[in-house]
């Protein structure tokens, strides 16, 4: 691993710490950049606009977003309905500021921190083998578990293959009981394994280390995130899954196989996971506390030293996403930008901080279209300040007047 740690408190923050010159320098060493132009500065109207814009790309029935940064209260827009009618005389439910979505992947930021909470205690290593932490003999079967560690997972390049999500597991259209660990590590379908040491993303990587959180923790994953995530945070509306007669809960919407069928809702298939790879749901203002706490108040989540560890990327150059631990790390007109996309079971999710402008971007719809388009970067280029102009590779030397001898 490229940070071996020791389970003691002191070489472990040492090693990690030795990351903050090479990755977090911006966040934890050089002073904080002038304050950008408040997010403020797009209207309301305009804010209001570019939301409506992504529902129209995406044909989402719904959806929040929200720009956050230090100089005020966050702007946001809802618009669109939280649940279709399921009857002609109904009338559908709207979209507002509080309504609380599944998040789907960008709730594995959520179980990272924890992860590296345990570390930073000295509970587990980066380096700690993942077999014996997980007590489940059933896992075995999983092609490279033996030699993975907890630092693999975290940086998705244990090699193990996706379980969970992938080809060979279709989204239900009915609801269905929650799958224990043990169930979805044992029953599932598994796809390709991949080359350990490699980065390949894979769900499975997040289901054990939220099972590693609960054995270590020893009480439910729910309990542990509450405990070590939400309550720190402030984040009083976010729960690991909910019911479905929640009457200020988003339902997810996919779009139908066939072309003018309508949209099939498969909200019991997200707000049925428990497991570490996508449990959370939240609303746009306590996903907003997360991020603030963790990329904005150094100690509140983790040590400044953990955090810069976190966003380092590991995904290797030959890749075009970068990945730290539990989230995605890459460059962008305003700096690093780091964060992490979702999506399942009629959900999509944004989740964006630029820490060299301090300004968070989040975007969730109840529709779940996959586009490779970068959602983050259009709403960036929309409602963040101007990214400052690069410097000029060379000097102009036309026109430069030469001292005579």
């Amino acid at each position: 691993m490229p940070l071996p740690c020791s389970v003691s408190r002191a070489p472990i923050l040492a090693l990690i710490g030795g990351a903050v010159a090479c990755v977090g320098g911006a966040m934890a060493q050089t002073p904080a950049p002038d304050p950008a132009p408040p997010s403020h500065a797009v209207t309301q109207a305009q804010f209001d606009e570019a939301l409506a814009a992504q529902l129209r790309r995406y044909g989402a029935p719904g959806g929040v977003l929200l720009v956050s940064g230090p100089d005020g209260p966050p702007q946001i827009a809802a618009a669109g309905v939280a649940e279709l009618p399921k009857a002609s005389a109904s009338k559908p439910r709207p979209v507002r500021p509080d309504t609380r979505f599944h998040i789907a992947s960008t709730g594995k930021m959520m179980t990272a921190v924890a992860v590296l909470q345990l570390v930073e205690e000295g509970k587990l290593s980066l380096d700690s083998p993942v077999m014996p932490l997980i007590g489940l003999p059933g896992a075995a079967r999983l092609p490279h578990l033996a030699t993975a560690t907890v630092g693999d997972l975290l940086s998705q390049r244990s090699g193990i293959p996706d379980c969970l999500r992938n080809a060979k597991t279709p989204v239900p259209r009915h609801p269905s009981p929650r799958w224990t660990v043990e169930e979805a590590l044992t029953k599932s379908p598994c796809g390709t394994p991949t080359t350990p040491g490699q980065y390949a993303y894979s769900n499975t990587n997040f289901l054990l280390l939220g099972r590693i959180i609960e054995k270590l923790d020893r009480r439910p994953l729910a309990e542990s995130l509450n405990a070590r995530i939400f309550r720190p945070a402030g984040m009083t509306a976010t729960t690991l899954g909910a019911a479905l007669s929640e009457v200020n809960l988003a339902h997810g919407y996919q779009a139908a196989v066939k072309k003018g069928r309508p949209r099939v809702d498969s909200s019991a298939y997200a707000y049925s996971s428990p497991l570490g790879d996508a449990p959370v749901t939240t609303t746009i203002t306590d996903l907003d506390r997360f991020m603030s706490a963790l990329f904005r108040q150094p100690g509140r989540l983790l040590r400044p030293e953990t955090l810069a560890a976190m966003v380092e990327d590991r995904a290797g150059e030959e890749n075009d996403e970068g990945y730290g631990f539990g989230l995605v790390v890459e460059d962008s007109d305003w700096g690093k930008k780091l964060g992490h996309p979702g999506r399942l079971g009629g959900f999509r999710c944004e989740a964006w901080h630029y820490p060299e402008v301090n300004r968070t971007i989040l975007l969730i719809l109840n529709g779940d279209e996959n586009g490779r388009d970068d959602v983050g970067l259009r709403l960036a280029h929309a409602l963040l300040p101007p990214p400052p102009a690069p410097p000029p590779d060379t000097l102009p030397t036309e026109n430069i007047p030469i001292p005579e001898k």
